[in-house]
């Protein structure tokens, strides 16, 4: 099997853990060190919160027990979501400059992306520039929502021409479900597994049927976790399309012809879901993703299933190929000394 390129996985360093602790309400994190718990939703206890959340040792441990060369790290939600103006840009440049700072750090076996403040919408756009601008960040994270408004809100017009004039990728991530009081009772069982990958279909399919793409072609984005249930539903996308004239104002072309444009990550877990990944969009655009240090991460999960579902050319381009294209990523060391040998 090649070594293996992750591109969905998150750090949270230490100063910002400290700054979710300063909040009262969620999204927050309670407790002394060595017993913080990270709270996502109201009414949940929390996970709990250790060095793997920060801990550059703890992700290149983890890197190597699952033959993961390079990693494209992100910072976690909830972002900059719950900043305002008095925070957001501190705490925005202090985070971008600690991704930029990752490549240096770890010889090229972690690289980072930006992360946008949200507090106002002409920041948020000069920040894709400032981080397109960086040799050392690879992309951009985000939330289903940019500044808080949803992503076929007229408004958000100047984010995506600066990310398309830009050429920075863009990786939409969820945070704050779909049917939050129909999956309550289960712990976080249910809002991790259906609220996060319902959100991450909804938000798609409203950039979408507002012509989003259609108006930016050039826009790289990528949609996390599979695409939610995209790939099962775009022919159900296009059936609705097809039978209401009113949405294709916004839209000229069925919406899978504007998704085959998205990259996805193939964070799935079982051979059939990375099959509808695949009959999608085609495996250079698909890359192999982890969500570590989540508790849901299952990296040999994730790595059974590519291997189960694809022919060798097909996985070694889900693993490596597509992703080092796609982002334009350096060698990192290993590399380097394996090509030595």
């Amino acid at each position: 099997m090649p070594a293996t390129v992750d591109i969905h996985s998150h750090l949270y360093p230490r100063w910002y853990v400290e700054a979710l602790k300063r909040r009262t309400a969620p999204p927050r994190v309670v407790g002394e060190p060595g017993a913080e718990r990270f709270v996502i939703f109201e009414g949940e206890h929390g996970r709990p919160m250790d060095e793997e959340y920060w801990d550059l040792d703890a992700k290149l441990a983890f890197m190597a027990s699952h033959g993961i060369v390079q990693t494209v790290a992100s910072l976690g939600n909830p972002w900059l979501d719950p900043f305002d103006g008095d925070e957001a840009p501190e705490l925005a440049l202090r985070a971008n400059e600690y991704f930029a700072s990752l490549e240096g750090l770890t010889q090229g076996r972690i690289v980072g992306m930006g992360v946008l403040p949200q507090h106002d919408i002409a920041q948020a756009a000069l920040t894709v520039t400032e981080i397109a601008g960086t040799p050392t960040l690879y992309g951009a994270i985000n939330g289903c929502r940019v500044c808080g408004r949803e992503l076929d809100d007229p408004e958000l017009e100047p984010v995506w021409t600066a990310l398309e004039e830009s050429g920075l990728p863009l990786l939409l991530h969820p945070h704050y479900l779909v049917g939050r009081e129909q999956l309550s009772g289960w712990g976080h069982a249910f809002p991790v597994a259906l609220g996060f990958t319902f959100e991450t279909t909804v938000a798609l399919s409203r950039l979408v049927f507002a012509g989003v793409l259609e108006r930016h072609p050039g826009l790289r984005l990528v949609a996390s976790h599979g695409g939610g249930t995209l790939p099962f539903l775009g022919g159900r996308l296009d059936a609705a399309w097809r039978s209401d004239p009113s949405v294709r104002e916004a839209l000229t072309s069925p919406p899978t012809h504007d998704l085959r444009k998205v990259f996805f990550d193939a964070l799935v877990y079982h051979a059939p879901a990375v099959l509808a990944v695949r009959e999608l969009v085609g495996v250079d655009q698909m890359a192999f993703g982890s969500d570590h240090p989540f508790s849901v991460a299952d990296p040999a999960a994730n790595l059974s299933a590519i291997d189960e579902a694809l022919a060798p050319d097909e996985r070694d381009a889900v693993l490596t190929g597509s992703a080092r294209r796609f982002f334009d990523l350096p060698q990192p060391a290993h590399d380097h000394q394996e090509q030595g040998r």
